[in-house]
């Protein structure tokens, strides 16, 4: 059981970090095993927290199947707790559901900014 929570953390991590690289709104990646998270941040240099791009984001993952858990002290971290039993390809899936929240979130923000 551990070897498998360790692998889950590390393919959430290289996924997770690839995320970081691509949208600024992605301000940390932590996790132990498969107990996993991202904190959103609205400015990657001031740190402030993305509380309404996180509510925007678990929503869209809702809407699309997967449960997250919002958390945090201002509530911008997004949760996942995955289940040691869940294949590889399920893993994925789950993945591209946030990866997709994350894309539509990010740049909808981006595209806001460029207009104002």
């Amino acid at each position: 059981m551990l070897a498998r929570s360790t692998s889950l953390g590390k393919h959430f991590e290289v996924r997770a970090r690839g995320w970081q690289k691509k949208w600024p709104l992605v301000g940390d990646v932590r996790g132990l095993g498969g107990m996993c998270a991202i904190e959103l941040v609205r400015d990657a240099q001031t740190r402030e927290p993305a509380d309404s791009e996180t509510k925007e984001i678990a929503k869209y993952c809702y809407e699309h199947g997967l449960i997250t858990i919002t958390a945090g002290t201002f509530n911008n971290v997004i949760r996942i707790l995955v289940p040691l039993v869940v294949t590889d390809e399920q893993f994925d899936e789950g993945l591209n559901v946030i990866e997709a929240a994350l894309a539509a979130v990010a740049e909808r923000k981006q595209a806001l900014l460029s207009h104002a």
